[in-house]
């Protein structure tokens, strides 16, 4: 590499942070032979067919965002460009004004805009560089180019590479700040245009913001069938705290909440939000939907679909679900009045599923293809919760969103609205919702506008409504309007399907991990167990004994939690009356010790983790390690 000399240093640098990136471009543009005063020669090297066989899947995403973006900036101070990793200009947007003539002339399809051989540029550095560039004038390396500025930014692929670049330049000095933010959006856009031509993957949408999600800020992840990850974008892996997401780590490696249970609110659309907490205790909001399969390619040539192949069920994990006899008889029942338009009220305690229910009736009627929008009730506070049925117009409220946002009715319409403890809405928007539900229209709050709404309903409640109503707690109109059919799902105490669901839940939650089974005692006591938290008890309970286990291959008493622990505590205190009592009192104490020793021998004697892992507060762990002592 030839020495570079006073003439040949770039000037100093007034737009850009990063010097060393303009010095490392211009040594590399002398090592090429290049002179400040050769030409500006980018050679055409590929054939517009070519190019659509090669890039065809950047070419379908990027067009449509430079398109939007050009028609946003001035066009007769822009030129937008894409390039391949080879600098090879793909597609060219810019006025045939004589101002941009001989930006046209370079960036011409085809040609190849590298350092080779035009030295130092946008576009050119940041192939090599990998990052966001922006040159001005004197900072390119050949003499003609430095009446010129430009900026330029790479564009990563679903699997976290580079596949390109995306260039706004100018002969003019246009204001380059609002080029550079719309330029950097445009390209996180054409990032997750290629996350959704992705085939048979669920997209996670995520964001600390709910509005965010749907725009090209949003954190975006790819899982396969089996709830492994396939890949991520850059604003995921910001959101989840991690400098590199890696592929095939399982999703409730990251999330606390099954991949069985995820996959439950897939849609086509983001109209169905819900909450993801993190295992580094953040919680983001989320939506999930099912990828298309992918028909870029096939579109472009023009070729006939081929006709559609029969592919297992995306969600096998729903069978478990419908093992016990009390849950078939109800969803039977519910799908039938389901599919006549009649309300569905389900009725059961917290944990028992109610809303996994209210999913499948969903997706078993004429509206799967239709949004399924749930909203909790006595989670949103009583003066938003008008706003969030309803939606509103800018200005109808202190706080409220500029431009409006319409709500939960409005993005159900054809549709299903769940309204989870319903038991628990305010008394003086149960009339408001009765003349919804009666005149199927309804006006966002600060508007005199109509809007019309067709949509099913499904209704859950831990609460007896009806003698709710009969206590003046509950509006009894409202009651007898939303009771089309009532079922009552069991609690998990009283299902028949329970081995069969600890073992469904139990190869969920050891999938990345190797297969645990249950000793014959540890299951004794899960099903001796009453559940008072139902269904997300026993999950919980399952997890930490997984993890607590993941060494031995097999779940015994002392793996479990301590709840379930005190009663065989109890059990063995009534066997002490019994012949039995010994034996049954030193298997207790046993599986207590180990369980004690286990978890603080994970915590690395750490006896405030090993307590938390136990489902036990501090104190309690020294009293029982006293006792055993002494014992």
């Amino acid at each position: 590499m030839h020495n570079i000399t006073d003439s040949a240093v770039p000037p100093a640098r007034k737009y850009f942070v990063d010097s060393l990136m303009v010095e490392r471009s211009w040594e590399r543009s002398q090592s090429y032979g290049l002179s400040h005063r050769d030409r500006l020669n980018a050679p055409v090297v590929a054939s517009r067919a070519q190019i659509i066989e090669s890039n065809r899947l950047l070419l379908t995403c990027a067009t449509p965002e430079m398109e939007q973006l050009h028609a946003s900036l001035s066009r007769k101070d822009w030129v937008l460009v894409c390039l391949d990793l080879q600098g090879v200009v793909l597609n060219s947007l810019g006025s045939r004004s004589s101002d941009n003539q001989e930006l046209n002339q370079v960036f011409r399809v085809g040609a190849q805009i590298s350092e080779q051989n035009v030295g130092t540029t946008a576009p050119s550095c940041a192939l090599t560089e990998r990052d966001s560039v922006l040159f001005v004038g004197g900072e390119h390396y050949l003499e003609e180019a430095r009446d010129f500025c430009c900026f330029a930014t790479p564009i990563f692929g679903p699997d976290g590479a580079i596949v390109g670049v995306l260039d706004a330049s100018s002969k003019h000095r246009a204001p380059l700040i609002n080029a550079r933010e719309s330029l950097l959006l445009t390209a996180s856009a054409i990032e997750n245009r290629m996350f959704s031509q992705l085939s048979d993957l669920l997209l996670v949408h995520l964001h600390l913001r709910m509005d965010i999600l749907g725009t090209p800020l949003e954190g975006l992840m790819g899982f396969d069938q089996a709830g492994k990850l396939r890949c991520a974008n850059r604003a995921a892996g910001q959101l989840l705290q991690l400098s590199e997401v890696p592929v095939g780590l399982d999703f409730a490696e990251l999330f606390d909440m099954p991949f069985a249970h995820a996959a439950c609110y897939r849609r086509h659309d983001l109209s169905a939000p819900l909450r993801l907490r993190t295992h580094h205790g953040g919680e983001l909001h989320a939506c999930i939907t099912l990828g298309p399969v992918l028909k870029t390619e096939r579109a472009l040539r023009q070729e006939p679909l081929p006709a559609p192949i029969a592919k297992p069920p995306l969600l096998p994990q729903a069978a478990p679900y419908l093992q016990d006899p009390a849950l078939q008889s109800a969803l039977a029942r519910a799908r039938q009045a389901f599919a006549r338009d009649i309300p569905v009220l389900i009725n059961g305690e917290t944990g028992t599923g109610k809303e996994v229910f209210a999913r499948l009736l969903h997706e078993g009627s004429s509206r799967a293809g239709e949004a399924f929008v749930a909203i909790n009730c006595s989670s949103i506070p009583a003066s938003l919760i008008e706003s969030e049925l309803f939606g509103h117009v800018e200005g109808a409220f202190t706080g409220s969103r500029k431009g409006g946002a319409i709500g939960k009715v409005e993005q159900a319409h054809q549709g299903t609205l769940f309204l989870d403890e319903i038991g628990d809405m305010p008394m003086e928007l149960q009339g408001r919702l009765l003349r919804v539900l009666q005149e199927r229209s309804f006006t966002r709050l600060g508007s005199s506008q109509v809007i019309h709404v067709d949509c099913a309903l499904i209704c859950a409640t831990h609460r007896d409504l009806k003698q709710l109503s009969a206590s003046h707690g509950f509006r009894e109109d409202l009651y007898y309007r939303i009771n089309g059919l009532r079922v009552t799902l069991p609690a998990l105490r009283e299902r028949q399907d329970l081995v069969e669901l600890i073992q469904h839940l139990l190869r969920a939650e050891s999938a990345t991990r190797q297969p645990l089974t249950l000793s014959d005692a540890a299951l004794q006591a899960l099903l001796n167990y009453r559940w008072p938290g139902n269904v997300r008890q026993l999950y919980q309970t399952l997890r930490l004994a997984v993890v607590l286990a993941e060494d031995g291959g097999e779940i015994g008493l002392e793996h479990l939690s301590e709840d379930v622990l005190e009663i065989i505590e109890k059990v063995a205190d009534s066997a002490s009356m019994t012949d039995s009592a010994p034996q049954a009192a030193h298997t207790l104490q046993a599986a207590k010790l180990l369980a004690i020793k286990t978890a603080v021998a994970a915590s690395g004697g750490n006896l405030s983790a090993a307590a938390r892992s136990l489902g036990i507060g501090r104190a309690t762990l020294y009293r029982k390690l006293k006792g055993l002592e002494e014992n």
